[in-house]
């Protein structure tokens, strides 16, 4: 019983610092919400030509962009139909939120922090417009009841895997290499 005295008592609440990490956490919320309330006229705009073009760059040559953020769809034999990129199909909020958790959040040198904001970022980005362009393609192929049951569920089912790989390389990406090991 004599070690009884060396042993310090724990608090069983927590680090002695617990506001912080929860006001970095808010501190991404808001200023996620706040991107994706200001940019999201611009970057959606940019999101439908992207997806227009790379829509035609795949195959589906009637995709166009119209004003704003609409894209308009037609093939032959079916009517045209048109598809709006609102803020909640863009890749901004989430995009921005993975940079702001590899900012804020997560551990490490500022050189691999921004190194994980800008990979995520991409990651999610390139993910977005691959899953735009997959909806006009079911619209195209299968008519546009099964596209809206496509963008609904495949759409999210996709988003939440590529978001789940985003975070996996943000940490992958802080994983320091240790001097003995050989890759």
């Amino acid at each position: 019983m004599g070690r009884a005295g060396a042993v310090r008592a724990r608090s069983a609440v927590g680090p002695a610092r617990p506001v912080a990490p929860l006001l970095r956490v808010l501190a991404v919320v808001a200023a996620t919400l706040a991107l994706g309330h200001w940019a999201a006229g611009p970057v959606t705009r940019a999101e439908a030509a992207a997806t227009a073009a790379a829509a035609r760059w795949c195959g589906l040559t009637s995709a166009r962009q119209l004003p704003g953020t609409d894209l308009v769809h037609g093939f032959h034999g079916h009517q045209p139909f048109f598809i709006r990129i609102s803020p909640s199909c863009s890749a901004l909020t989430v995009a921005a939120a993975c940079a702001g958790v590899s900012l804020l959040v997560l551990g490490g040198s500022l050189r691999r922090r921004l190194v994980g904001a800008a990979a995520a970022a991409a990651l999610f980005t390139a993910a977005n417009l691959a899953r735009l362009v997959a909806v006009l393609w079911v619209g195209q192929d299968y008519g546009i009841p099964t596209m809206v049951g496509f963008h609904d569920w495949g759409g999210t089912l996709w988003s939440y895997l590529m978001l789940l790989l985003a975070v996996l390389l943000m940490v992958a990406l802080r994983i320091e290499r240790r001097a003995g090991e050989a890759s």
